[in-house]
């Protein structure tokens, strides 16, 4: 399950940037294994969404971030639903 957050930058000059962010689970280690969490933030290129933990994209108001989180979760639960959930055989 993903948890979703958005990271605030304040800058020198007040101003403030709100950037939406994504977590994802991450197997590190050879003999021993670790997890982390990795935060990757969500970019907008038209109307699709992809993650990138080193591009960011900000939005100058919370509102519009929380938007493109939602618009995010839209569509990762439509592609979720377009996913092949099992497949079955009749043997003839």
């Amino acid at each position: 399950m993903s948890h979703y957050r958005i990271k605030i930058e304040e800058r020198n000059n007040g101003e403030k940037r709100y950037i939406p962010q994504v977590s994802r689970l991450v197997n590190t280690g050879g003999w021993i294994k670790r997890q982390k969490i990795v935060w990757d933030n969500i970019l907008t290129y038209g109307h699709e969404h992809r993650t990138d933990s080193i591009i960011k994209q900000s939005y100058s108001t919370e509102q519009d971030a929380l938007e493109n989180v939602e618009s995010y979760k839209k569509e990762i639960d439509k592609k979720n639903g377009e996913e092949v959930k099992s497949v079955t055989y009749k043997m003839i």
